[in-house]
């Protein structure tokens, strides 16, 4: 009963992170991909050290190295999206579970087992029918999603020794701070490039949404079951994303319901029960 409690925690980062890449692409009209990468994380990082009340430890260099990944998985994500659209984004980046199922034998000792490999198969089927299936409009965008995913992937499996010793708050808050001077450049260089940015009301509201929610309570959710999970255990529930945005866009933007919608859903749920 305890490890079926603690299975809620990845699966509130992924239901958080359900109707992200909805609102960044709504959004991308108003803040350019890296600046609102950017953004985001800043308001994250001050959610999270109003929470954790004090700045993080930063003296740990595997703490730059998560920043690091950090920095490069939102850099990789937000511009991939802006350039494939919002359902390659959201298919794309479903690979993050083979990556943490690839590594953590390597990394943390931990094997995954073939229940485990059957559950992402069926699960990632699924997400995949959810999704649509939809190739990006980019070619080169496809290739920054996968990026992400394998970013996100080692962020997960590098972090989960930190986070198991100090705790999903104070490694969350600490990675996070290191990633801002990271994405700065990036910002910068976008920003010469003459992209305009426009802080309109709707703008403000879908940065805060991915500030406070997909980024402060997510990312913190999300190493909570890393801290108290397997990583593939915890990985596995990242397939729920598109199931969420996906049943966000139908009373949103009238998308229909369809039985393909309602067959991969099922499939997920199937393939999240198997790996776990």
């Amino acid at each position: 009963m305890s490890q079926r409690r603690e299975l809620a925690w990845p699966l509130l980062a992924a239901a958080l992170w359900g109707g992200m890449y909805v609102i960044s692409r709504l959004t991308f009209d108003a803040i350019p991909p890296i600046t609102l990468g950017l953004l985001r994380l800043l308001i994250g990082v001050a959610v999270l050290a109003l929470v954790l009340r004090r700045l993080p430890l930063l003296r740990d260099p595997r703490l730059a190295g998560l920043g690091a990944l950090l920095a490069g998985t939102l850099m990789f994500q937000f511009w991939g999206t802006y350039l494939a659209g919002a359902a390659s984004g959201s298919l794309l980046t479903l690979l993050t579970p083979v990556f943490v199922a690839a590594l953590a034998p390597l990394v943390l000792r931990e094997s995954t087992r073939r229940r485990q490999w059957l559950g992402i198969g069926v699960a990632l089927a699924g997400a995949t029918i959810v999704s649509g299936g939809a190739a990006g409009s980019s070619l080169l965008g496809d290739l920054l999603l996968v990026g992400a995913s394998l970013t996100w992937g080692a962020y997960t499996v590098l972090g989960a020794p930190l986070v198991r010793r100090l705790g999903a708050l104070e490694i969350t808050a600490g990675a996070s701070l290191w990633a801002i001077p990271m994405m700065i450049p990036g910002t910068v260089i976008e920003l010469a490039s003459g992209r305009p940015l426009l802080l309109s009301g709707p703008a403000i509201l879908g940065a805060l949404y991915l500030g406070v929610f997909a980024t402060a309570l997510a990312w913190w959710a999300w190493y909570r079951g890393v801290e108290r999970l397997p990583a593939v255990t915890a990985a596995v529930f990242f397939l729920a994303q598109p199931v969420v945005g996906v049943a966000l866009s139908i009373p949103i933007f009238h998308f229909p319901l369809t039985a393909g919608f309602l067959a991969g859903s099922v499939l997920v749920v199937m393939g999240m029960l198997l790996a776990t």
